[in-house]
């Protein structure tokens, strides 16, 4: 039997793994495909389940050391502007087209691909391959849960191969993630004015994805920032509604932003706006720019504003914050100075989320990794990611680790899309790391 990645690729794409906090639960068909797969190369495998949501593993062998092969099944929602069905793989040239091809559908077909290579083999470690189910959604009943499994069994690995990142680079580090939310109650009032709606869009260089940790402020346009310094250009307008692409998953820039508008004129009729709306749209670029505590990021410290909605009578706006930070204290104290005087805040949150990720680029990993790209002749890139991944949930534990992926692009955004021979090729190299593994060459 030889795995088609293709087909691989196509039947995994058909699984609708959204997560979306809209669906009370997910399906664990996907999970079990995947598990099914694994056990034809001869894994132990076990299907995780937490609140609703199914992460698949698989193990075998036993050795000296342990790895694990990390992956993710879940997508983010799809959003507009699809050229094809999301669902249905589209194939044009090397492209394949579908919502998760890159981000990471692609990456469990890598694995599954290694999985087949190592049925005619025996390798003397323990290799365990695993998809958590909810990495889109900050990974605690994923990746967290999958660690506290394998912690309980006596399995936690000693290295760590995060198969989540793109074009083929080594990704040794990653922001954290330290999601926060605010609230403010709803405050209505009136004046004379004209009404007109505005609108604004998401405008990124070079790609069309829209996930926030992809934002590079000064080079892509963000529509909610972009409304706030409408606001800020014009100081006596009020708003009284707003509409957007908001998306459940937290992690997804708008593409755009409406806002009803009043435009003040003594002569006009008299109309109700929301003030504490009008505030907190007002205060977008403030917040944006509040300073905390951080180590250098190649990346950036970002604050990405990407959903605001009335619950009740309260607003509440979602923010994802990307820092090398852990101290969520900092973070929180930087958000309220920013807000001072310029919003009545109902209440404020920041979560100090899972930690970033920093390994050291001479660890006998990373010097592994090094020699099999050389050897599948894969260039090789040692880079700091955008966005974090399950690996967060790994760093700092006592393992090494790093992410990589295959080639693709529009990652979050309409027509996502993966190189199909990166994802074999890619295959290769986590066959070749494990062998320099175990042999451990002089040269390392």
């Amino acid at each position: 039997m030889t795995l088609s990645a293709l087909d691989e690729l196509s039947r995994l794409v058909a699984f609708d793994t959204v997560n979306d906090s809209r669906r009370e639960e997910q399906s664990p068909e996907c999970a079990q495909y995947i598990n099914e797969k694994l056990e034809q190369f001869g894994f132990l495998t076990e299907t995780i389940e937490s609140e609703g949501h199914f992460s698949a593993f698989g193990r075998r062998g036993q050795g000296p050391f342990k790895i694990l092969f990390l992956s993710h099944l879940d997508t983010v929602p799809v959003g507009d502007r699809w050229d094809s069905d999301p669902f249905r793989l589209r194939l044009d040239g090397d492209k394949a087209y579908g919502r998760g091809a890159c981000d990471d559908k692609g990456n469990v077909v890598s694995l599954l691909l290694l999985a087949e290579k190592l049925k005619e083999s025996d390798p003397p470690c323990s290799v365990m391959i695993a998809a958590t189910g909810d990495e889109e959604a900050g990974g605690r009943h994923g990746a967290a849960v999958l660690k506290d499994y394998l912690v309980r069994s006596g399995l936690f690995p000693d290295y760590v191969v995060v198969a989540d990142g793109i074009d083929q680079q080594i990704i040794y580090r990653r922001r954290n993630i330290l999601p926060t939310t605010i609230k403010v109650r709803a405050s209505s009032r009136r004046m004379r004015g004209h009404p007109e709606t505005v609108r604004f869009e998401t405008e990124t260089f070079g790609s069309q994805t829209r996930h926030s940790a992809y934002m590079r402020p000064g080079v892509d346009r963000h529509a909610m920032l972009t409304a706030s310094k409408f606001l800020d250009l014009n100081p006596y307008v009020a708003v009284q509604a707003l509409r957007g692409g908001f998306l459940a998953a937290r992690n997804v820039v708008p593409d755009w932003v409406e806002l009803d508008v009043l435009r003040p004129d003594e002569s006009a009729t008299e109309i109700e706006y929301d003030q504490a709306l009008t505030d907190a749209m007002r205060a977008l670029l403030a917040l944006s720019q509040a300073a905390f505590p951080t180590k250098h990021s190649d990346k950036g410290k970002t604050i990405s504003p990407n959903s605001l909605s009335l619950e009740g009578d309260l607003w509440t706006l979602y923010c994802d914050i990307r820092a090398m930070t852990n101290d969520g204290e900092s973070v929180k104290k930087a958000i309220q100075q920013s807000l001072d005087g310029k919003l009545d805040v109902f209440s404020l949150k920041v979560l100090s989320g899972a930690g970033y990720v920093e390994t050291d680029p001479d660890s006998l990993l990373i010097r592994s990794a090094k020699w099999a790209l050389g050897k599948e002749g894969i260039p090789t890139r040692l880079i700091e990611g955008f966005g974090a991944s399950d690996s967060r949930f790994f760093a700092g534990e006592g393992c090494e680790l790093f992410d990589f992926g295959p080639r693709g692009g529009n990652t979050h955004g309409p027509n996502e899309w993966v190189s199909l021979s990166s994802i074999e090729e890619n295959a290769g190299f986590f066959y070749s790391l494990l062998d320099v593994l175990i042999r451990k060459p002089p040269a390392l």
